[in-house]
This record gives structure tokens, C-alpha cells and sequence, in this order.
């Protein structure tokens, strides 16, 4: 099977964890917020064990707080490259992983303790090596700040590229059911 869901706090933190000690090869992470200690422990570990780790986060909440400073300090220390991400967008609130160029992991979570431990929240873990390149590409393309345009055969939404128009398709694609969750609808 090429998807698989994960379902937090049901699977809890080790459905995350145990990808990141497997990693052998690289590990590519953007997320928003980072400051899980058990997260941050085994991305430091496989910086230790000699896989290839890049982190992009977020700089600061839209109010300016930036939480993810003592993580990055903690990151950087382990010899970890750590970027902002890309200037381009006032905000990035992508959450993804690719482990080994052969996994990828899009999530609605933060790496913070209660999304892993008291939060619903989710992770589609993709193992479809054209989904996969793809997300690489745009993390690659983010954190060399060069455009990311994805390709127009893409089966992957991606805001602000095709977002608005896919999810439209998405929606009116609906024959029977259609269940939606969100935090909040804007």
C-alpha cells in the first residue's frame, strides 16, 4: 500500500519517532512548531547517527512569538541545519517529513507534546515515490528560496500553487458523502 493514515493521540508519539529512528539515509522536516522533547531527542539522534537532517521552521506566529528558538538552538547545537522558511509566504504552516527520500509524511499536527498526546490530529504517510519526489522538491525548492511549481499531473494539493481549485474539484466530486474536519472554516 503506498498511504496510511495516522491518527493522534490514538497512535500516539511513536508512529513519528519510529520512522525518524529508522531513517538511515536523510531526514527533511518543515514544521511549524517544534518543541516535543521526545521529537526533538530522536531528530537529534539520527543527526548522531550520521543521517543527512535538515529542519525548516516556521519563524514566528503571525503575532510575532517565536517558538521555536529553543529548539533551534538545541538543533543547531547538534550540528543540525536549521533555515527559516521560505520569505516568500508571511506564513508557512506546512508540517512534513520525508525520511530517506522514500517515505513522506504530511501532517495537520505541530511537533508540540499535546498534539501528539491530547490533540485529534493527523498524518498521511505517503510512500508513493512520485508524491514523494515531489514533496522533496518543494522542500528543496523552499529552502534554496528558489519557486516551486508543481506538475500539472500533481494528485497532491499545494497552497498557493492549485489549492483553491483542487480542493473545488475535490468537493464537487462528491456523489453521496462528504465529511469534513476542521478547527475553523474562513
Amino acid at each position: 500500500m503506498s498511504h496510511s493514515l495516522i491518527v493522534l493521540p490514538d497512535d500516539a508519539a511513536a508512529a513519528l519517532v519510529d520512522p525518524i529512528n529508522a531513517a538511515v539515509k536523510s531526514l527533511n522536516i518543515r514544521m511549524f512548531l517544534f518543541t516535543d522533547p521526545t521529537l526533538l531527542k530522536a531528530v537529534i539522534a539520527a543527526r548522531h547517527r550520521g543521517v543527512h537532517v535538515r529542519v525548516m521552521l516556521n519563524p514566528a506566529r503571525r503575532n510575532g512569538k517565536a517558538d521555536n528558538e529553543a529548539a533551534r538552538k538545541k538543533l543547531v547545537a547538534a550540528g543540525i541545519d536549521v533555515r527559516d522558511s521560505c520569505p516568500s509566504f508571511a506564513l508557512t504552516h506546512q508540517k512534513s517529513m520525508v525520511v530517506d527520500a522514500s517515505e513522506a509524511f504530511v501532517m495537520s499536527l505541530n511537533w508540540e507534546t499535546r498534539n501528539v498526546t491530547e490533540t485529534r490530529d493527523y498524518a498521511v504517510i505517503t510512500r508513493h515515490p512520485k508524491e514523494v519526489a515531489e514533496i522533496a522538491q518543494c522542500f528543496d525548492a523552499d529552502w534554496k528560496r528558489e519557486t516551486f511549481t508543481p506538475p500539472p499531473d500533481s494528485s497532491l494539493i499545494w497552497c498557493n500553487a492549485n489549492g483553491r481549485e483542487r480542493f473545488a474539484h475535490f468537493i464537487d466530486r462528491a456523489q453521496h458523502t462528504l465529511w469534513l474536519q476542521n478547527e475553523r472554516y474562513q
